[in-house]
C-alpha cells in the first residue's frame, strides 16, 4: 500500500484554494435544505445546505456546502462550514476526563474537528492521506462516521471506513483533544488481517477493554494492548 501522510492540510494553500472555489454557493439562491438536530447537554445544530450543479467541458460537477450553527439554549455558540455533502452530523457532546466538553464535527469528508464548547477553542484536522495526484488537496484516508470516547483510558474509537471498503474501527489516543494524536490503529489489521470478516463494529468500552463485533462475533482488546500499539505506530511515523 502507498505511503500514508499524517500531515495536516487544513488551512494549507491548496485547502484555501479549494474552499474559495466552492464558497460562492453560500448564497440564499443556492439554499436547498435546512435541518435541525437536538444534541446532548441542551445543544442544538442547525444546518443550511447550499447546492449547485456545474456543467464543465466533459462532465457535470456537483457542489455542496453545509453551514452549521451550533447553539446552546438558543444562543449561537459557534459556526462552521463543511465542504462535503455526505459528511456525518454527530449528535453527542463528549465529556472529557480533563473536565471540558467537546463537540466533534466535519469540515471535510476526511479528518475530524473538535470544538471545546467551554472555551470555544477549536482544532481542525484533515490528513494529507495516501499518496495522490498533486492537483488534489489530499489522498484517501479513513472516513469517520461514529465516535466512542472512553473517559477511563482517554482512548477513543472511531467507526467508519475507507471509501467502498468494509466497515472498520480505528482507535487512537484522546488525552489532548486540541492537539490530538492522529495515529490511529486499525482493528482489522490486528484482529482480521486477512479480512475474513465483512465488517467490524464498535460495541462498548468495559472493564478496561474495547469490545467490537466482527460481523456478529464478539472480540476484545485490552486498553494496555491498544495503548502499546498506538505508541508503536506514533513512534514509527514521527
Amino acid at each position: 500500500m502507498n505511503r500514508f501522510s499524517y500531515k495536516n492540510v487544513y488551512n494549507s494553500d491548496k485547502h484555501k484554494e479549494f474552499i474559495e472555489s466552492q464558497r460562492y454557493v453560500i448564497d440564499d439562491k443556492f439554499l436547498s435544505e435546512t435541518e435541525s438536530y437536538e444534541l446532548t447537554d441542551d445543544f442544538s445544530l442547525e444546518i443550511n445546505t447550499y447546492e449547485e450543479k456545474q456543467q464543465r467541458k466533459s462532465h457535470e460537477v456537483f457542489i455542496s456546502v453545509q453551514k452549521a450553527t451550533l447553539k446552546n439554549a438558543d444562543r449561537t455558540i459557534y459556526e462552521y462550514y463543511c465542504f462535503y455533502d455526505h459528511s456525518v452530523t454527530f449528535k453527542e457532546i463528549i465529556h472529557h476526563k480533563n473536565g471540558h466538553r467537546y463537540y466533534p464535527f466535519h469540515v471535510d469528508l476526511y479528518g475530524i474537528s473538535f470544538l471545546d464548547v467551554d472555551t470555544l477553542e477549536v482544532y481542525n484536522y484533515i490528513p494529507e492521506g495516501y499518496e495522490h495526484d498533486d492537483k488534489y488537496m489530499c489522498g484517501e484516508s479513513f472516513i469517520i462516521t461514529d465516535i466512542h470516547y472512553d473517559i477511563e483510558s482517554n482512548l477513543i474509537a472511531y467507526g467508519g471506513c475507507y471509501w467502498a471498503s468494509p466497515y472498520e474501527v480505528m482507535v487512537g489516543d484522546f488525552s489532548d483533544p486540541m492537539n490530538f494524536n492522529p495515529h490511529l490503529i486499525s482493528l482489522h489489521d490486528i484482529l482480521d488481517p486477512e479480512y475474513n470478516y465483512d465488517d467490524i463494529d464498535f460495541k462498548e468500552w468495559k472493564n478496561n477493554r474495547l469490545y467490537v463485533l466482527c460481523d456478529k462475533e464478539e472480540k476484545s482488546l485490552s486498553v494496555e494492548e491498544l495503548r502499546k500499539l498506538i505508541n508503536e505506530l506514533t513512534e514509527r511515523n514521527l
